[in-house]
Protein backbone atom coordinates (compact mmCIF):
# COMPACT_ATOMS: atom_id res chain seq x y z
CA UNK A 1 0.00 0.00 0.00
CA UNK A 2 1.03 3.20 -1.04
CA UNK A 3 0.97 6.64 1.69
CA UNK A 4 -1.70 7.85 -0.20
CA UNK A 5 -3.90 4.44 0.42
CA UNK A 6 -2.98 4.14 4.19
CA UNK A 7 -3.78 7.55 4.90
CA UNK A 8 -7.68 6.98 5.94
CA UNK A 9 -6.91 3.56 7.42
CA UNK A 10 -4.61 6.10 9.68
CA UNK A 11 -7.07 8.42 10.00
CA UNK A 12 -9.75 6.29 11.32
CA UNK A 13 -7.90 4.50 13.65
CA UNK A 14 -6.64 7.83 15.20
CA UNK A 15 -10.20 8.79 15.56
CA UNK A 16 -11.24 5.91 17.04
CA UNK A 17 -8.29 6.19 19.76
CA UNK A 18 -9.32 9.52 20.79
CA UNK A 19 -13.19 8.10 21.24
CA UNK A 20 -11.79 5.31 23.13
CA UNK A 21 -9.59 8.47 25.18
CA UNK A 22 -12.52 10.36 25.33
CA UNK A 23 -14.75 7.61 26.84
CA UNK A 24 -12.34 6.68 29.36
CA UNK A 25 -11.38 10.24 31.09
CA UNK A 26 -15.54 10.88 31.22
CA UNK A 27 -15.72 7.44 32.95
CA UNK A 28 -12.93 8.54 34.99
CA UNK A 29 -14.59 11.80 35.98
CA UNK A 30 -16.40 12.76 39.69
CA UNK A 31 -20.07 13.32 40.05
CA UNK A 32 -18.71 16.61 40.69
CA UNK A 33 -16.81 16.64 37.16
CA UNK A 34 -19.27 14.77 35.37
CA UNK A 35 -21.70 17.54 36.61
CA UNK A 36 -19.38 20.49 35.55
CA UNK A 37 -18.92 18.23 32.17
CA UNK A 38 -22.39 18.00 31.33
CA UNK A 39 -23.14 21.57 31.70
CA UNK A 40 -20.35 22.97 29.51
CA UNK A 41 -21.61 20.42 27.01
CA UNK A 42 -24.89 21.68 27.05
CA UNK A 43 -24.04 25.40 26.92
CA UNK A 44 -21.71 25.40 24.83
CA UNK A 45 -23.15 22.52 22.57
CA UNK A 46 -20.85 22.10 19.15
CA UNK A 47 -18.26 25.18 20.32
CA UNK A 48 -16.97 22.63 23.26
CA UNK A 49 -14.06 20.26 22.54
CA UNK A 50 -13.63 17.75 24.95
CA UNK A 51 -9.87 17.18 23.42
CA UNK A 52 -9.04 20.75 23.75
CA UNK A 53 -10.43 21.18 27.51
CA UNK A 54 -8.00 21.40 29.58
CA UNK A 55 -9.11 18.63 31.76
CA UNK A 56 -8.83 16.06 28.93
CA UNK A 57 -5.29 17.16 28.12
CA UNK A 58 -3.99 16.93 31.67
CA UNK A 59 -5.40 13.91 31.93
CA UNK A 60 -3.65 12.95 28.92
CA UNK A 61 -0.36 14.44 30.03
CA UNK A 62 -0.84 12.03 33.87
CA UNK A 63 -1.48 8.77 31.38
CA UNK A 64 2.10 9.35 29.37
Amino acid sequence: MDSITQEPIIEKTIEKTIEQLKHLYIESLSKKEKKAYDIAFQHLGSSFTLEKSVGFLEWIKSKS
